[in-house]
Order: structure tokens, then C-alpha cells, then sequence
């Protein structure tokens, strides 16, 4: 073999070694990123979740309410916290709240004065990994299912035996709470969902938010990331898949999207929509970037989520 020839087998190798090493840097980079959560970070998120997501109106009128702390242990072994704000008076209508990716439950707190507004009590819960929560891996609302299933419980035990639940939540919580609906075990109390923003399935989400945000391979990033994942936190981003989750939920859903998101492409909510198998109730709100539906149009907002629920929640 002539030198020249070598030289350029080994510059191949050697490109190779390096492309296949950046990968997998990369992909370590974006698990650590993504999923990965620590204290530090945690904490960020309750004052960008209290700050930016609030007005002083808002956190007056929540610590108004004198908000009882409650918790639950979740099955592997995570103590969960939330905020619980009860009805002056016996209600029999209850619902359960999801924030979104990297925030805290008083992200909630705007959503959660329409609902206690509409007469229900409102429980608040962080998500594992986030706010006050334990855990330092997201489960991107897959794990958290099997958490609110644990929430809908500890809800009855606040309130009644037969109380009526409406899980809602935004952007990971909407994915969260589609899931936990389609959950074989969800206590029949839970009577509908409203879903803000969710994505569909977590490794089309991650690869799009790869290529949109930071520019990089989709593709295999997303593969690499997904199988740390799956060591660390016992879950794929494949099996993460909302879509095939929806059609197992039997109570009405709720959905609403912004026609401008950026982060959930609208055509995750196509997708939703068409695998729903129940009564549905879409609101898409013209020009809304993500999760900012109600910021575009709270009236309209209100209006839309107590037309729902005056049709469903009975």
C-alpha cells in the first residue's frame, strides 16, 4: 500500500474517531441538559416561576388564599409537594394542576385562579425534579403519570369520595396530565382533561427541539440522549409517546394551542386531536407563541375553559 494512500485511511479513521466521540459528547451534552436537573437549577425555576410567570396581583391573591402544603410519596420513592387552596365552601369540584419543563407549581398561578374562580378547589403540584420536589431526572411527563395517579388519590382524600377532578396543565404538564388520564388505574373521579400545549411524542419533541434551538443532528443526538436516559431514568424518549397514550383516555379533553408556537409545532396537536377518542374541545388562539394563550387573551381564555366545563363537568 503506498504511504499516501495510508495517510488518507488514517485521516478517514481519525475523522471518524472524531465524529463518533463528538456525537457522543453531544449526546451526553443533551441528556445533561434535558434531562439532568439539579438544586441550583431548581431553585431558578420557583423565582423564574414566581417572577416572570406572575404579577404582584397574582402572588397576592394566591397567598391570600393561605395555601395548605400536602404531599405524597411517589412510587419510586420521591416526596412530591403541592400547594392546596380550598373552597370557602363544601365544593364536590376539584382540579389538579401540571406546570411546564424547568418551572415550578406557582407557574400555575394564573390558571389556578380561573378554576377557584369557577368555584373549584385547586391543587398545585411541582413536578418530580422540579421546584420543591424531590429528584434530579424529568420525566417529561411519561414518569409523572404514574405520579399524578397519586395525586388524583390524595385529592379524594382532601376533599370527598366522590369528588369530581379535572387535570389540566401546560406544555410537559399537558403531556403529563393526557397521561395520566390514559392510565388503567386513574380513579374514576377524574371526569376531564385540559391539555395546553402538550407534544406528542418526546422523541419527536427532543429532535425538534435539538434542530430548532441549538442546531445539531437530530437524530442521533436524540438516540444517544434517549438511551442515558433510559439507564438512568428507566424510560426512552420512544416510549415517552403521548399520541398512542390518548387513546386510551375515556373522559372529554380540553385542548388548546397557540397557532404561532415555536417550541410544540401545531402539527403535534393535529396529531392529538386525531388519535382522541373521546368528545373534544379545541381553542387555538391565533398568533400565540408557546403556553401563551392565555397572556394573548385571558377573556377569551376563561371563557373558553368555563364553556368546557359547563358542557362536561357536570
Amino acid at each position: 500500500m503506498k504511504r499516501s494512500t495510508k495517510y488518507v485511511l488514517a485521516g478517514l479513521g481519525a475523522a471518524l474517531v472524531g465524529v463518533t466521540a463528538g456525537m457522543g459528547i453531544g449526546g451526553y451534552a443533551s441528556f445533561l441538559v434535558g434531562i439532568k436537573n439539579t438544586e441550583k437549577a431548581k431553585n431558578r425555576a420557583i423565582e423564574r416561576s414566581e417572577n416572570e410567570d406572575n404579577d404582584a396581583l397574582n402572588l397576592a391573591w394566591f397567598n391570600q388564599q393561605h395555601p395548605e402544603t400536602v404531599q405524597i410519596l411517589s412510587e419510586d420513592g420521591l416526596q412530591l409537594k403541592a400547594s392546596f387552596i380550598r373552597q370557602p365552601q363544601p365544593t364536590k369540584h376539584t382540579v389538579i394542576m401540571a406546570h411546564g419543563y424547568h418551572h415550578a407549581r406557582r407557574q400555575m398561578i394564573p390558571y389556578a385562579k380561573i378554576f377557584y374562580e369557577l368555584g373549584y378547589n385547586v391543587l398545585m403540584p411541582d413536578a418530580r425534579s422540579h421546584g420543591e420536589s424531590e429528584g434530579n431526572l424529568i420525566g417529561f411527563g411519561w414518569l409523572d403519570r404514574r405520579d399524578y395517579v397519586r395525586w388524583v388519590q390524595r385529592a379524594v382524600m382532601l376533599t370527598n369520595a366522590d369528588e369530581k377532578i379535572v387535570l389540566m396543565g401546560i406544555s410537559m404538564g399537558a403531556a403529563t396530565v393526557i397521561a395520566a388520564a390514559g392510565e388503567p388505574d386513574i380513579a374514576s373521579n377524574v371526569v376531564a382533561v385540559i391539555e395546553d400545549s402538550s407534544f406528542n411524542r418526546l422523541d419527536q419533541q427532543f429532535r425538534h427541539r435539538l434542530k430548532r434551538y441549538y442546531h445539531l443532528p437530530p437524530r442521533e443526538l436524540a438516540l444517544i440522549a434517549s438511551l442515558l436516559t433510559e439507564k438512568e431514568a428507566g424510560y426512552s424518549f420512544k416510549e415517552a409517546d403521548i399520541e398512542a397514550q390518548i387513546k386510551k383516555v375515556r373522559v372529554p379533553i380540553m385542548f388548546i394551542h397557540g397557532e404561532a408556537d415555536r417550541f410544540v409545532p401545531i402539527e403535534m396537536l393535529d396529531d392529538l386531536v386525531e388519535a382522541a377518542q373521546v368528545p373534544s374541545w379545541v381553542y387555538l388562539v391565533n398568533q400565540a407563541d408557546h403556553v401563551q394563550a392565555l397572556k394573548a387573551d385571558p377573556k377569551r381564555y376563561r371563557e373558553e375553559v368555563a364553556h368546557f366545563l359547563e358542557k362536561f363537568v357536570k
